[in-house]
């Protein structure tokens, strides 16, 4: 109760620099999805599916912290975001924000002057590395892992998903990386955890669940732009394996995408205009509903910056953590594959 009072209160604020709020519903299509939450130190999930799931999870999560927040984000561009941040702060909340400068310094400028002016901790991270992970944290309990910027404008138009993680290993790893991130190291060590898959360095776990699948293979990503990734998923496709592809359409993936269909995939794509669903999820989901499944999803782009070079963060899991999970992420999948155009 007291979160929903506390989200209540914030959107009513009066509006930071960063923009207007945005309605914490839903104004999109899409299943609202979630899992029951595991005891602590186990499993994954729930999952939010957006548009479908609105923000009110992501925001009411924020506003129930007690004594700590901590958030790394690529983009921050949401008012109610900001104020809950500020609110939290206010109430002795600890808040401390990482944001991006190497790409998005000009776009995070205005978050940042109002989140320093609501005497929230915020600091831009190294310029010698994108930060593109995206993870807010409470209490040292729970951290969402997501698909998802904080960005208003992209809310109810853009295929998307938080997973909560109440891990422990998991949420200490995130914690960890996030003080030397905050800290400003340049090579910073991350942190293990227990279902965790880490940037600079995802390349081969993510190749060994694209390898590993042995009937069926999911994919939404933003970008085709890895060969390594592509020809790992030429070879499966090869093998017989159903290989789905669901992306938006754009030009610079067509090669890639038409290589992968020749050896046996199904590629789905929608177009890359205004009204359509524009898939920004990084979704790999191995054998769904088969006790041997695994899924990762989180920030990793399929692109050599993203895999070996940014800081990104992706949650990899098996059935046995986070079967209702991976349904969750499995039925949206499937919506959007019918939804999609075949690639011709």
């Amino acid at each position: 109760m007291m979160a929903v009072l506390l989200l209540a209160t914030v959107a009513a604020c009066s509006t930071p620099s960063a923009g207007p709020p945005t309605p914490a519903g839903s104004t999109g299509s899409g299943p609202h999805t979630a899992a029951a939450v595991p005891p602590k130190g186990q499993g994954i999930g729930p999952v939010f599916v957006e548009p479908g799931a609105g923000m009110t999870p992501v925001y009411r999560f924020m506003a129930g912290a007690t004594r700590t927040i901590t958030v790394t984000m690529y983009e921050l561009v949401d008012a109610t975001a900001e104020h809950i941040l500020a609110a939290a702060a206010a109430r002795g909340v600890r808040v401390r924000v990482l944001l991006d400068a190497a790409r998005e310094e000009a776009r995070n400028r205005p978050a940042m002057a109002y989140l320093a002016a609501h005497h929230v901790d915020a600091v831009f991270a190294p310029r010698q590395r994108i930060v593109h992970q995206k993870t807010i944290c409470v209490d040292d309990q729970a951290c969402l892992v997501m698909t998802l910027n904080l960005v208003a404008a992209d809310y109810a138009s853009t295929r998307d998903v938080a997973v909560e993680d109440r891990d422990r290993s998991d949420v200490a790893a995130i914690e960890t990386t996030f003080a030397a991130d905050y800290a400003g190291l340049t090579s910073p060590p991350a942190s293990a955890g227990d279902h965790l898959l880490w940037s600079p360095g995802s390349e081969a776990a993510l190749r060994s669940i694209i390898a590993g699948a042995r009937h069926t293979l999911l994919i939404e990503n933003e970008e085709m732009a890895s060969p390594a990734i592509t020809s790992a998923l030429e070879a499966v496709a090869r093998r017989g394996v159903n290989v789905e592809i669901c992306m938006t359409a754009q030009p610079a993936y067509t090669a890639a995408l038409r290589q992968i269909a020749r050896a046996g995939a199904r590629v789905r794509l929608f177009p890359d205009r205004p009204g359509d669903l524009y898939i920004h999820e990084k979704l790999v989901l191995a054998d769904p509903g088969s006790p041997r499944a695994r899924a990762a999803v989180g920030s990793i782009n399929f692109s050599s910056s993203s895999l070996e070079r940014n800081r990104e963060l992706d949650l990899e899991w098996s059935a046995g953590v986070g079967r209702s999970a991976m349904s969750s992420l499995a039925a949206a999948f499937g919506r959007d594959f019918a939804e999609a155009w075949p690639d011709d």
